[in-house]
């Protein structure tokens, strides 16, 4: 018995945003800002000279963790937009990039110590660049199908093609 999944071919329905849920994202950042905050108000304000180095590094630590999430955050992969003749990928705190279709050269789906699906294009210039994600964004394999149906040269990994024809042969169109 094989599983259906709920991946749609969008090739006649674009454009089409995928994003990370906005009130989830929205709420995460608003805590990561009060809790670097409230670790700068508590260096500030709690720690003395007769505070122990421990209680004068920890606020410090959090405030520095904070902040590195919240670029995290801003910088990492918000939206990906499938328009007529591109690929959009949005960012809160980056220019957008934009990707035409025949320009994908390849895409490929590593392990590291996580997935993470990678792009590799030529962009406006003709220089091959690359763009690495982590594979879990909302919907990858919806994206990932989808960006193999609408960029056919695309070169794609022999472990990959498996995926993906699995995908397609089980996909609810």
């Amino acid at each position: 018995m094989a599983l259906k999944h709920k991946i749609q071919l969008i090739r006649d329905a674009r454009p089409i945003v995928y994003k990370y849920n906005t009130y989830v994202r929205s709420f995460t950042l608003l805590l990561l800002f009060l809790i670097f905050f409230y670790g700068l108000y508590i260096l500030v304000n709690k720690v003395n000279a007769d505070t122990p180095m421990f209680a004068k590094l920890l606020p410090l630590a959090i405030s520095f963790i904070a902040l590195d999430n919240i670029f995290r955050k801003l910088t990492s992969l918000n939206k990906v937009i499938f328009e007529e003749d591109y690929l959009k990928l949005s960012f809160l705190a980056k220019r957008a990039i934009i990707i035409p279709y025949d320009e994908i050269i390849s895409m490929d789906l590593k392990k590291k110590i996580s997935m993470y699906f990678t792009i590799v294009y030529n962009d406006a210039a003709g220089n091959k660049q690359y763009y690495t994600t982590p594979a879990s964004f909302p919907h990858i394999l919806e994206i990932i199908v989808n960006i193999a149906d609408l960029a056919t040269q695309a070169v794609v990994p022999e472990n990959m093609k498996t995926l993906l024809d699995y995908l397609k042969a089980n996909t609810d169109v």
